[in-house]
């Protein structure tokens, strides 16, 4: 019959890609905007459209599983080089090439490329797969180990892809009707399962928030960036990676310089990845500014700016000075926002000439890699303004949640429960990572173990003292003298070398050496032990009861916070807690997750451990409200 080929350009995935891969020829532009890829495990799907059968038969399965196991795309290059593209051509050609191409296969002078053929290694270990059962176990059983290694089973769809593969190479079945039919079953199989209804709920909740919900908006085309550090950093490159023209600002210019050669490392190292072009990097890199206080023209730069975001240190009284600062330089119509993660945006503005042009913009560190930014308005911010940050974020290339201006604002409020019941749960058990194995099976990215370490004991102290006064109880089961106890051990976290781990001195030896080095593995810091002895209370739960416990503070403050109005709505809330303490996206977020299992059902449970553990664990007056007619957040 007649060739059909395929003309791509920009990104081919899914169904679009599976269409091409039923194509004879594919034909892909060397646009950076070109990718191919399969990101049905995502949505805890695999591809229902023959992807399973097809890709294996052209790319191989060695180059087919991770594909379809990881979701990740290829660039025309790479996917030419696996077999998975015939030609690339330029963009502005195209059209044309595909058709002299169809011409060519036509009238024979262009050849069909041979399928299925490989060479080198890759040829003998893809004939192992497809005709040796020991070989072909032991690729499979590996991938296995991988998946459970890095997801902890709670996503079935990377597993259920395993085996549609397997059992199609091993019966031969690959692009034939039992192995469609395999693929087939196993699609319909995961569509029903409460893991990829939770993750299509994300993507849903992903696309509403990709809209900015408020009117009024004002163009932002430059923007001004207070500390070079590691915040002020990463939005300064955000925004320039956006075409946003970037003022950086620091004290000195050596701090100033630190900023700036960790942007510049961060684009290098797209361009050694080959992520983006050295022209498009110059050309990105060329919009940031950098000023410091030695240059007297930092103020004729800063007034040229249509938003001004602070990210210096946590002090109310230097922010108020930054604020006086920026005020007497800045346009009457320049925005200032500010990336506090603890401080009342309100008490900020306080001594401010124009308050209503103040607002929150708390990032995510690190910056670049998370997408959340909570948007805080206070109580006299112009809602011109909370629409405007909104929609920076948004060009900015992040997830937008608006929160009201409360201690915590919404995650850490969250969290500051989550580490309560952490902190209390440490001094019962035998060992306190049992924590972290608990909550990384609920789905958790880390646990709370590690998690203090990462960001900081002091920091994650600070903010469960920050909440007292204002949550009260819900942060009150802790022992507070144990806490100061562990801050008295001079215990900091990962950076400083000692935490609630143990962490190895030295570097790990290389080479040889290294392959025969122990394996290192997780455990209790002893001087943390030694802090906290006085204050143990062993007793035995299960990971399941210490999951429960930690989850559900964190999920009932959540409801808390939805009952007070800190968010707009429960998706707000879903959205923000996966993207920006990493909940366990395949629950779909804790109110999704509180749908799942019933309103009725969770309220009995947290007041079966209020009754068991203290009013702590008391539900929110809103959930004891939905639960008398099982009422769910989402309709």
């Amino acid at each position: 019959g007649k060739p059909k080929i395929a003309a791509i350009n920009g990104h081919c995935l899914g169904g679009g890609a599976e269409f091409a891969l039923a194509c004879h020829y594919r034909i892909a532009t060397d646009s950076p905007g070109t990718q191919i890829g399969f990101p049905e495990v995502m949505l805890g799907l695999l591809p229902g459209a023959g992807g399973t059968q097809r890709l294996p038969e052209l790319v191989g399965v060695q180059n087919a599983m991770p594909m379809i196991m990881t979701g990740a795309s290829k660039k025309a290059k790479a996917a030419k080089s696996m077999k998975l593209v015939d030609h690339i051509c330029p963009p502005g050609g195209l059209k044309e090439c595909a058709i002299e191409i169809t011409k060519g296969l036509i009238s024979g002078t262009t050849k069909m490329p041979k399928r299925g053929e490989f060479d080198g290694v890759y040829k003998y270990v893809e004939m192992g797969i497809k005709e040796y059962g020991f070989v072909r176990d032991y690729v499979f059983s590996e991938a296995k180990k991988q998946v459970m290694k890095m997801t902890g089973g709670n996503y079935p769809a990377p597993l259920r892809i395993i085996d549609v593969l397997k059992k199609s190479v091993a019966s031969k079945s690959l692009g034939k009707p039992k192995g469609f039919a395999e693929e087939a079953d196993g699609f319909a199989d995961l569509a029903l399962t409460p893991e990829s209804a939770g993750l299509r709920n994300v993507f849903f909740g992903q696309t509403a928030l990709k809209k900015n919900p408020l009117e009024g908006a004002k163009k932002v085309e430059r923007v001004g960036v207070l500390g070079a550090g590691l915040m002020g950093a990463g939005i300064a490159e955000i925004s320039i990676g956006k075409g946003l023209t970037t003022v950086l600002k620091d004290i000195t210019p050596e701090a100033l310089s630190v900023g700036e050669r960790n942007i510049a490392a961060s684009f290098a190292k797209k361009v050694k990845k080959k992520k983006m072009a050295a022209f498009d990097r110059d050309m990105v890199v060329s919009k940031l500014i950098g000023v410091s206080n030695k240059d007297k023209s930092w103020p004729v730069h800063m007034n040229k700016c249509d938003v001004v975001i602070e990210a210096v240190f946590e002090d109310l009284g230097l922010k108020h000075k930054i604020v006086a600062e920026m005020e007497s330089v800045c346009n009457p119509n320049c925005i200032i926002a500010t990336n506090t993660s603890s401080l009342p945006v309100g008490e900020i503005a306080k001594n401010a000439q124009r308050p209503e042009n103040i607002v929150g913009m708390h990032y995510f560190s690190p910056v670049p890699q998370m997408q959340l930014v909570e948007i805080i308005p206070h109580a006299g911010t112009d809602p011109v303004v909370t629409a405007t940050a909104v929609q920076l974020a948004l060009k900015q290339g992040k997830m937008p949640v608006i929160c009201k201006d409360v201690p915590g604002f919404y995650v850490n409020r969250c969290l500051g429960p989550y580490i309560d019941e952490s902190m209390t749960l440490a001094f019962e058990v035998d060992n306190y990572m049992q924590l972290d194995k608990a909550m990384k099976s609920f789905g958790m990215p880390v646990g709370p173990m590690v998690l203090a370490d990462e960001v900081g004991i002091e920091v994650a102290m600070h903010l469960h003292e920050n909440l007292r006064p204002d949550l009260g109880v819900r942060v009150g089961s802790a022992n507070v003298a144990a806490i100061e106890a562990i801050k008295a051990a001079g215990l900091k976290g990962k950076r400083f070398g000692s935490g609630f781990l143990s962490y190895p001195s030295g570097k790990k030896p290389s080479g040889i050496a290294g392959m025969f080095a122990a394996k290192e593995t997780t455990k209790q810091n002893p001087a943390a032990v030694e802090a906290m002895r006085p204050f143990f209370k062993p007793a035995k739960y299960d990971d399941s009861e210490i999951s429960l416990r930690i989850s559900a503070r964190f999920v009932n403050e959540a409801i808390f916070c939805l009952q007070d109005g800190v968010i707009r709505n429960a998706t707000d809330g879903d959205m923000a807690a996966i993207f920006g303490v990493g909940f366990p996206p395949f629950t779909g977020g804790p109110f999704r997750y509180v749908d799942s299992v019933g309103t009725a059902k969770y309220c009995d449970e947290l007041k079966r451990l209020a009754d068991k553990y203290g009013p702590h664990f008391a539900p929110a007056p809103l959930l004891e409200d939905m639960a008398k007619s099982n009422k769910k957040f989402h309709s």
